[in-house]
């Protein structure tokens, strides 16, 4: 695994999805790492000012926090989506859900319309989402399948669950 500093491109690609989360503010001064795991997969890490210091004299397992991952787009972690959800204003890209589809999309099952609280009237087909329970805490990230008002369909499958936070406690067992 290869720890370094993000490219001039990579940055600006982290950024800007910063930016679309509301979040550019809070990671404006933040240190960002990647870390390449094999040929294909590119982590993006939170780290701290000693942690980058040492990952540029040893070639450390891990490093930070994995917030996400660069592929064609950034897509956040369970972790960097708790992250957007805590400290960044709520826009179009979040979505809540009630209480029964909180505990279904910790099992990694999928949104039905009716179980959609709230959502912007903006979202477009295959957006990115953060998806919320009640609280504002983020449960997981997740794919929109229709645009808009379709969301709220009734007997639908509307949002796709990419990951989800019980992902965690289900693999530890």
């Amino acid at each position: 695994m290869i720890c370094r500093q993000p490219t001039r491109e990579e940055l600006t690609q982290i950024n800007r999805a910063f930016d679309r989360w509301g979040a550019f503010e809070f990671f404006k001064h933040k240190l960002i790492i990647i870390q390449e795991v094999g040929t294909k997969t590119k982590l993006v890490c939170l780290v701290t000012d000693g942690i980058e210091k040492a990952v540029q004299v040893m070639d450390p397992y891990s490093a930070g926090l994995a917030i996400g991952e660069l592929k064609k787009h950034f897509i956040p972690s369970i972790a960097g989506a708790d992250l957007f959800a805590r400290y960044s204003e709520r826009n179009k890209y979040y979505i809540m859900v009630g209480e029964k589809a909180e505990k279904l999309v910790l099992y990694g099952r999928d949104i039905m319309g009716e179980s959609i609280v709230e959502a912007s009237d903006a979202l477009d087909e295959n957006e990115l989402v953060i998806v919320l329970n009640k609280a504002l805490d983020a449960i997981a990230v997740g794919k929109t399948r229709f645009a808009g008002r379709s969301l709220f369909q009734k007997s639908r499958v509307t949002v796709t669950t990419i990951a989800d936070a019980g992902y965690y406690l289900r693999e530890e067992g």
